[in-house]
């Protein structure tokens, strides 16, 4: 039996590379998931829950998303985030993204 999800946005599941600032240094990461609202996160660096990073990743050629993620809960090397700093241009290029692979998804 499935669990009923509970977020009102949507998550896109998809493999995108991306880099993590911790602390003072980028470490190499793959985003399982996200939302405009936080990411699902493969990495091998230690973190606890209540760290704040830097997220940086490639949606489109040649345009990047930066923003700051707060580390919300942590499962084996998989930590779920929730964005709390992202430029105006970043969110709209975030939403542009899930906009996409949603349309594609349900349409092929």
């Amino acid at each position: 039996m499935r669990t009923q999800e509970l977020r009102a946005e949507v998550r896109v599941p998809i493999t995108h590379r991306g880099m993590l600032g911790f602390p003072s240094a980028w470490h190499p990461c793959l985003i399982e998931d996200f939302s405009t609202k936080g990411f699902l996160i493969v990495c091998n660096i230690k973190v606890q829950v209540g760290d704040i990073l830097e997220l940086k990743c490639e949606l489109y050629p040649e345009r990047f998303l930066q923003c700051k993620i707060e580390v919300r809960h942590i499962k084996d090397d998989c930590i779920g985030t929730k964005m709390v700093e992202v430029s105006d241009d970043g969110l709209n290029l975030c939403k542009q993204f899930i906009d996409e692979h949603v349309s594609l998804n349900r349409f092929g």
